[in-house]
């Protein structure tokens, strides 16, 4: 009996220093994973402080590109490094790292321009043209005007002017419906030179046309049929080696433009655009997300919808559409007739704001406005941009 005792004293101290040790490691570890977090924890702030501090010293200055070198903070320190990994379309990556007991923690910012694209719709200088009852639109709307409203257009995008509203009845009267909110104040200026841009760009690996008065475009998938006189025979070329960056520019052409797009393309001109028929993307972004047809129009004229039998019973545009100097607006608006719906998916930005219709719904067209929403983040080739840097991705 005094044996088996002393065997289960002997089994229940060994168990119980078995269970003392595995005890004393599983709180060391505990201590040590603490320690660890903490460390990586704090590594993070670190590097989430410097990331801000440079990012506000590139939105303060878009050229911003010292950095920082050996910043102590919070017992440890960080480093910014910005580089310009691509000079052409000034896309910038700022790399921070946080230093804290051994611990390092980095962060990866890509910055690029602001595009005009993102606006669903933007304009310098509304004239006397005002929104009324069957204008409905999507997306984010500015004007550096006055906003001219009669009776209950609908904006399902945030609103804003740098000047004011104006009512046509009153106050009391008309009923706007700012859904996504209205806000005055706000100051974005169309910058100049956009279009020189454009060419240098087409110039350089893109489509460059020149000694025509007139230029057809017919967009057939991932061709384009080309032409020079209304009853000459079209060319076709395939686009990605016509223009490998997407960009096509007419030097002192008017551009007839129409058709089917695949791809990221620009058309641009210094002169007058016409839009003879519908444009359309072959996979529609709205049924299939996982599109990348993008279309953008770009002028330093007018852009117009021209007055033709295709174009007076709806039109379908699906583009980002950009005028420098003039503005964008249906050919013949007091003349043409009752012509249906302009159903237009991408955003519009203008100097002067336009009429498509007169004397409604007796001549031209109703409007019906949507955003594509990829281009908050997605412009298309060479878009015209704000003079801002903005943040595409920020990867910890």
């Amino acid at each position: 009996m005094g044996k088996l005792a002393l065997f289960l004293v002997m089994g229940f101290s060994s168990m119980f220093l078995i269970m003392s040790h595995n005890a004393n490691n599983v709180a060391t570890r505990a201590v040590d994973n603490m320690v660890n977090y903490h460390t990586i924890s704090v590594a993070h702030q670190i590097a989430a402080t410097g990331t801000n501090l440079a990012a506000n010293k590139i939105f303060l200055n878009n050229n911003w590109t010292a950095g920082y070198s050996n910043v102590d903070f919070e017992d440890g320190y960080f480093d910014a490094d910005v580089t310009i990994i691509n000079s052409f379309m000034n896309v910038r990556k700022l790399t921070t790292v946080g230093h804290y007991r051994g611990s390092t923690k980095e962060i990866e910012v890509i910055f690029r321009p602001s595009s005009f694209a993102k606006f669903a719709y933007y304009s310098e200088d509304e004239g006397s043209i005002h929104w009324h009852n069957g204008d409905t639109v999507w997306g984010p709307w500015h004007s550096q005007d006055n906003i001219r409203v009669t009776d209950s257009p609908v904006f399902y995008g945030k609103v804003t002017t740098k000047k004011n509203i104006i009512y046509t009845n009153g106050e009391d009267d008309d009923d706007p419906k700012f859904y996504g909110g209205f806000e005055t104040g706000i100051n974005v200026s169309m910058p100049g030179g956009a279009i020189n841009n454009l060419e240098a760009m087409a110039i350089d690996d893109g489509a460059y046309m020149t000694g025509e008065d007139t230029v057809y475009l017919t967009f057939a998938g991932d061709s384009l049929r080309y032409r020079t006189s209304y009853n000459s025979p079209d060319t076709s070329y395939h686009l990605s080696t016509l223009a490998p960056n997407g960009i096509l520019y007419a030097n002192n052409s008017i551009i007839r433009v129409k058709g089917t797009i695949k791809g990221q393309y620009t058309i641009a001109s210094n002169k007058r655009i016409y839009i003879d028929d519908d444009i359309v993307y072959q996979t529609d972004p709205r049924i299939n997300p996982n599109s990348t047809d993008i279309f953008g129009i770009v002028t330093l004229m007018e852009v117009y919808v021209t007055d033709n039998p295709a174009n007076n019973n709806d039109i379908i545009l699906h583009a980002s559409i950009f005028s420098q100097d003039k503005g964008f607006g249906a050919e013949n608006p007091g003349g043409r007739p009752n012509s249906g719906g302009l159903y237009l998916f991408g955003g519009i930005q203008q100097h002067k704001r336009m009429l498509v219709s007169q004397s409604w719904p007796a001549h031209g067209f109703s409007k019906r406005y949507k955003y594509d929403e990829r281009l908050m983040f997605a412009a298309p080739p060479g878009y015209p941009g704000t003079g801002n840097l903005e943040i595409v991705s920020w990867y910890e």
